[in-house]
This record gives C-alpha cells, structure tokens and sequence, in this order.
C-alpha cells in the first residue's frame, strides 16, 4: 500500500495541461527516462480523483517501480490521502523478472493483458498507466504501440526532451499529444536506479524471512513449462542451457497453483534438483510454480549480474 507525495510542481503543472486533454476512460505515459512520467501519471491520479473519479493505476516500469516490487507490473486502487499524498492499494502484480523489457516483450504483453481485464468498463473509472522509458529501438516502440492500441479510449502523453524519443509521436496510433519534461526532472546516474531497486528489495527480505527447499516445476519466460532438470541440462529442442552456478542469488517468482504471483524468493543454493529459497512470503505450502527472474543478488540484496544464458552449439 505505498503512500506517494505528489509533487506540487509537477501536479500545477500536470493540472494546467489535463484541461486541455479530450475526455478519454485512459491515460498513458510515455517517454524517455527520467523526464517525468511518473511524477505526470501521480499528478494526473491525484487530479482525476479531486473530479470525484474511481482512479486505477497501472504501473510497467520494471526497473523503478512505483507500486510493486522490483521486475514485476502492478496495478492498483487510487485513493487521495489528505491533501499532499496518494495511496495505491495493489490489486494485482505480475512476475516479469527483469528490469527492463529488452528480449520480454512478448512476455510483458501477455501479463499486461491480464491485468487490463480487470479494469471494469465503468464511466466513473479513469485508468492512469506509468510506462518505462525504454523506447530508443524498433521493437521497443512495437512493444508500446501494443500496449496503446489495446487499450479502449486511450490518450496517450509523449513526455519528451529527445529527438529520438518524439520520433515515438509518428508511432503512436489514436489521439496524442506531447509534453515537455515535467519541472524538476532530471536525468539520474545507472548507479542511483540501482540502488533504489537494491533497497526495496533489502526492505522486501528484510523480515520474516522462511527458507524452504523445493523441488517442483518452474516457468523459464522464454518456454513452456519445463522441469527443474530440464532447465539446468542441455535442453535440445531449445538448444539452450543454464550452468548451475548462475543460479545462486537468483531473483524468483512464485505462483500459487493457478498461477497468481504470490511474492519474491532467492534461490541460496542447489542440492541434487532441489532448490534451496529464501521468501517472506509466509504461506509456502501454496507455492506451486517458481519462475526464474535475469536478476542476481548477493546475501545483501545487492545486484551482482544477469542470469547467463548460452545458446547450445549444434
């Protein structure tokens, strides 16, 4: 249930621009990194719910989350807390397991498209969707342009300061427009975003923590549902492998039985085709399905590399 201080520049800001808007059931942002597209879609919440609409918020930005964990897409229940803060109460969260879409396209729309089915078809609900900034490539403005056009009566927010970025306007099917960055937004180091992401994961692990060994079947995003043992061996219809020291310290999904994202884990060790996992989640006996993150850290929760994948030689 994060509780999010609006910035006053950027919702007089955002307030100034959202009367000129047509009246639409959906906003998206999108842009370029660090130029304000969240702060927009918080400003924007805030502003739609002062109008007396039910605000749902939808977050994509894998790497700086706003209202999930880090490597997942959220979706949650705005509501006005005094006059300074927004509270978002999560209604669902979906693994991806990265902290950008590069390669999990396909991956991210097809969970994306499970949490848009739970938005109702209501003329009281506004849908507020924060995108990532990850757009400098053909397939990455594909990857947007799927998630606008499956959204009904969308508008979509190009918030820009790049040439590349607004070539992303031509790109953009149905009603647009573009906006400056918002005031206040500044380009951040690599190294600060990581270490945003390195302290909610501490945050998540900090507590409660269970350990458990499990030996069931998992989800590698790339393929079908394959077993523990034929994710780790040379897997000859894929032709891919995965050596087993790339799993220590590995950042997992874990699903109940009908595939509901439950929470974190860390994989600490492999015996044998068990699995050793750290997880605050507290009711283990419903986990099912594990699914593997690109995401490495160490026994501080500091990241440490990407799972190493290596395409088998013929």
């Amino acid at each position: 249930m994060p509780l999010i201080k609006i910035d006053p520049d950027a919702y007089s800001y955002t307030e100034s621009r959202v009367k000129d808007f047509p009246n639409v059931t959906a906003y998206i942002a999108i842009g370029g990194v660090d130029v304000g597209k969240t702060s927009f879609a918080i400003s924007l919440s805030a502003y739609l719910l002062k109008m007396g609409y039910n605000v749902l918020f939808m977050d994509l930005d894998l790497g700086q989350s706003t209202i999930g964990l880090p490597t997942t897409i959220s979706l949650g229940r705005a509501s006005l807390d005094g006059e300074d803060f927004i509270r978002i109460d999560l209604v669902m969260s979906e693994f991806i397991g990265n902290n950008t879409p590069d390669g999990l396209e396909p991956l991210i729309l097809s969970r994306f498209y499970k949490l848009l089915s739970l938005v109702p078809e209501d003329d009281n609900v506004k849908l507020v969707v924060d995108t990532c900034g990850y757009i400098n490539s053909p397939r990455a403005l594909g990857y947007k342009r799927g998630i606008i056009e499956s959204i009904p009566d969308r508008l979509t927010i190009v918030i820009s300061d790049r040439p590349w970025a607004k070539r992303f306007v031509d790109y953009t099917p149905g009603k647009r427009v573009i906006l400056e960055p918002l005031p206040g937004a500044k380009r951040r180091d690599f190294q600060v975003r990581k270490e945003r992401r390195e302290s909610l994961l501490k945050e998540y692990f900090s507590t409660n923590l269970t350990l458990f060994y499990a030996s069931i079947y998992l989800f590698y995003f790339p393929y079908p549902l394959l077993s523990l043992k034929e994710c780790l061996t040379d897997m000859l219809k894929y032709k891919w492998t995965i050596r087993e020291e790339d799993l220590n310290g590995l950042i997992v999904g874990l699903k109940d039985r009908d595939g509901r994202f439950l929470g974190l884990g860390r994989i600490i060790e492999m015996t044998g085709n068990n699995l050793l996992l750290e997880t605050p989640v507290n009711f283990i006996r419903e986990i099912r399905f594990i699914e593997l993150s690109k995401i490495r850290v160490d026994g501080q929760y500091k990241e440490t590399g990407k799972l190493l994948i290596f395409q088998k030689e013929e």
